[in-house]
C-alpha cells in the first residue's frame, strides 16, 4: 500500500511540475518579414551606372560585352533611365557588369504636372 502511495504522490508531484513548462505562456508576437526594396538605377554617365538600394549604392563599369535588357528588350546604355528597377548581375571583376535587367518607365515629373 505505500508502494502505490509513493508512486501516486510522484506522479502528481511530475505532473504538477513539469505543467509549466507546456502551459505555452505568453504568446511571442510575429515579427514582420523585412520589406524587400529593388534596386533602383540612381544614374547613368557615359559608360556607367551607378545602383541604391536601402543600404548601399555601387558603381558598375559598362562594357561592350555587357548584356543589357530593359523591360525584356535587348537595348542600350541609352535606354538605361534613372529610376527604373535593375538587377545587375557582376562579371569576374565585380565592379564591372556582366547583365543588366532593367525594368519600368521612371516617373517625368513634367508629365504629371
Amino acid at each position: 500500500m505505500k508502494n502505490i502511495r509513493l508512486v501516486v504522490v510522484s506522479l502528481l508531484l511530475v505532473l504538477v511540475t513539469s505543467s509549466p513548462a507546456f502551459g505555452g505562456g505568453k504568446k511571442k508576437k510575429a515579427t514582420p518579414a523585412p520589406a524587400y526594396q529593388q534596386p533602383v538605377i540612381s544614374s547613368v554617365k557615359g559608360n556607367a551606372i551607378t545602383v541604391s538600394d536601402t543600404k548601399t549604392t555601387r558603381a558598375f563599369t559598362i562594357t561592350p560585352f555587357t548584356e543589357i535588357n530593359v523591360n525584356g528588350q535587348r537595348a542600350n546604355v541609352a535606354d538605361l533611365k534613372p529610376g527604373m528597377t535593375v538587377n545587375v548581375t557582376i562579371g569576374l571583376d565585380p565592379s564591372h557588369a556582366s547583365r543588366i535587367n532593367a525594368e519600368g518607365i521612371p516617373v517625368d515629373k513634367e508629365k504629371k504636372k
